[in-house]
């Protein structure tokens, strides 16, 4: 995907990009990016491994010098600006805790070096320890913590600063999976009350979807969508976007359309095998594909099981995977893989021939050569 043109700043703007690239030799790791966002927004830089999104996050830091391009914070260019001067807090995957101080210590060491008075600095560890609810670790190394108060000591330590950004880099990752969850509900309900300007780097998707008002979706250090979490969830702008974000995936499947009076009708597979439903809402653009190959997507939920009569679909159940609340069930479709997210309350047994029902208004097409969205 070309990278978007640089986004006009906002007077409001607490961090503008233009035209960022960062290269090691010969290597380009960010290609020209460009972004904004306003104060109070919640960004999370998220994608594959070695996608680019943690050298991002160092070079709005600070720690890693930009090859070009510029870095604004609250309109201030500080693009060769030192990191302490940056007016930015940070909170490291590793928590960075000194193992010979006590939490309050920790909170307090970087108030210490910037010689804020021993009243202020008691004030603010009262306040960010009862924001934390950490008041009973104050006086604890962090050898003695769990994982989940480490993170809270880093955070608290970074809250303390009260600086114009907070940064994130991947905080959650050493946590297991019900302490993730608990705490990526801290950190957006700290975000609610503070309305702290945040920059969060995760290599998770449901963290970037749950977290975020703002996500930067990046592969080999090209944005591929900047939007909202809806938008980039419901209009993916690519086929990498629409496979990456979603749990399970958007289901990706070669289909053929042809205009219909009430809508386009979308042909998979060919013979025997071949399978038509009519789609509602086609995008204006999809009539310059007519009788051509295009991707169609259809998220996992856009199904449901059927009565026969009103079936758009009947189709041989090759896997299912009941997990509570939903039963994930699997079908093949034009020699594809369809995973379909289903009803609990739905028994559906392996062999099984199922009329399913499909939300046709939520589809996306997409161009099979260029990759990207029909809009």
């Amino acid at each position: 995907m070309v990278n978007p043109a640089p986004i006009q700043q906002s007077p409001v703007a607490i961090l503008a990009i233009e035209e960022l690239q960062k290269s090691y030799g010969a290597i380009e790791v960010l290609k020209s990016i460009s972004l904004s966002i306003d104060a109070g927004d919640f960004l999370v830089l998220v994608g594959p491994s070695g996608c680019g999104k943690s050298t991002l996050l160092n070079c709005i830091a600070g720690l890693e010098e930009t090859s070009a391009g510029t870095i604004c914070i609250d309109g201030r260019d500080v693009t060769n600006v030192p990191p302490r001067d940056r007016d930015i807090a940070m909170v490291f995957q590793s928590y960075a805790l000194y193992p010979t101080m006590t939490v309050a210590e920790n909170i307090a060491f970087g108030m210490k070096i910037r010689r804020v008075e021993k009243s202020e600095q008691k004030r603010k560890i009262g306040d960010v320890a009862r924001l934390l609810q950490i008041e009973h670790l104050l006086g604890r190394r962090p050898a003695h913590l769990s994982g989940g108060q480490r993170q809270r000591v880093a955070m608290g330590r970074a809250l303390v600063r009260e600086p114009k950004l907070f940064l994130f880099d991947e905080p959650l990752s050493n946590l297991d999976a019900k302490l993730r969850v608990e705490m990526r509900a801290e950190i957006k309900a700290l975000h609610q009350r503070l309305d702290a300007s945040i920059v969060y780097v995760t290599h998770d998707q449901i963290e970037a979807m749950t977290l975020g008002t703002k996500i930067v979706v990046l592969k080999d250090g090209v944005i591929q969508q900047f939007a909202t979490p809806a938008e980039i969830y419901d209009a993916p702008a690519n086929l990498f976007v629409a496979d990456f974000m979603g749990s399970p995936p958007m289901n990706l499947i070669e289909a053929r359309v042809g205009p219909q009076k009430q809508g386009v009708s979308i042909r998979f597979g060919e013979g025997t095998d071949q399978h038509v439903i009519t789609g509602t809402n086609p995008p204006a653009a999809l009539a310059a594909y007519a009788d051509k190959p295009v991707i169609v997507g259809i998220r996992p939920e856009d199904f449901a099981v059927a009565r026969d009569d009103s079936a758009d679909l009947t189709l041989r159940a090759e896997m299912t995977e009941h997990a509570g609340s939903d039963n994930f069930a699997t079908f093949a479709l034009a020699g594809k893989k369809l995973m379909t997210r289903l009803s609990g309350k739905s028994p559906i047994a392996v062999g099984d021939e199922v009329p399913l029902s499909v939300d046709t208004s939520h589809i996306c097409y997409f161009d099979p050569q260029t990759t990207e969205r029909i809009a």
